[in-house]
């Protein structure tokens, strides 16, 4: 099984999905060896997966691309003629690391705007299940505060409920002072800084956590002792 972005199906001439767990991949699908970092490839038509270092792959070669994830997000984006897409691995390190401002300044480059662009973000931990500590949030807001006024930073005091109603319990608090994050929304201050508006892009509903057991978790997987697991999301070009 396969979920899918609305912004994405209305480019003709790509393909994409934001697969389950076991769910059917495209053959000869491309993606990095993840290293939470910054970096942007583009992608080779020949050499295997898991070779090339980096966290966002980008093309205009008919082999589809991906990215791999257990809590971080997918972001699939694709300019809006669909001759360039793009998959990103966007975890907090990557993020506050400017794997987006890189990933957007490699379209910029064959000639793509910003407002040229259609994101779509796949499913990820939300934050009824983002637990984070203060010093977390210090570290962030020490780079990266002013992206966004007070009342709209990604992150809150009280644990807040699932979006959807959740086929999994979300996780208790671990300590007095802690914090949870929203790492969708961090990610779209970063999209708005760039450029990139709210029309623009669309963001899943499902948590990784808690929505349900089809969908692979870092986190469950620590608390709750699962087998490790992965869903991929892809796109390409047809």
């Amino acid at each position: 099984m396969s979920f899918q972005a609305g912004v994405l199906n209305q480019i003709s001439g790509i393909r994409h999905g934001f697969s389950t767990l076991g769910a059917a991949l495209p053959a000869n699908l491309f993606f990095c060896s993840q290293i939470h970092s910054g970096e942007v490839v583009q992608a080779s038509t020949t050499l295997p997966s898991g070779i090339i270092r980096g966290d966002a792959v980008l093309t205009h070669s008919s082999r589809p691309i991906a990215v791999v994830t257990a809590d971080c997000l997918p972001l699939l984006i694709s300019s809006e003629d669909g001759s360039w897409v793009a998959a990103v691995h966007g975890g907090w390190k990557g993020l506050h690391g400017g794997i987006i401002a890189n990933v957007l300044q490699h379209f910029a480059s064959k000639g793509i705007t910003p407002q040229q662009l259609r994101v779509a973000i796949g499913p990820s931990i939300k934050p009824c299940c983002y637990e984070v500590s203060a010093d977390f949030i210090d570290t962030l807001s020490a780079t990266q505060d002013p992206l966004w006024p007070a009342a709209q930073a990604p992150w809150s005091r009280e644990q807040p409920a699932p979006l959807l109603p959740p086929q999994i319990p979300p996780p208790q608090p671990t300590q007095a002072d802690s914090l949870w994050f929203d790492l969708s929304r961090y990610a779209v201050h970063l999209l708005h800084a760039a450029g990139i508006s709210d029309e623009q892009i669309e963001i899943s509903e499902l948590c990784t956590y808690c929505s349900t057991p089809a969908l692979a978790s870092y986190r469950r997987r620590g608390h709750r002792g699962e087998a490790k697991a992965f869903q991929y999301s892809w796109i390409g070009r047809t």
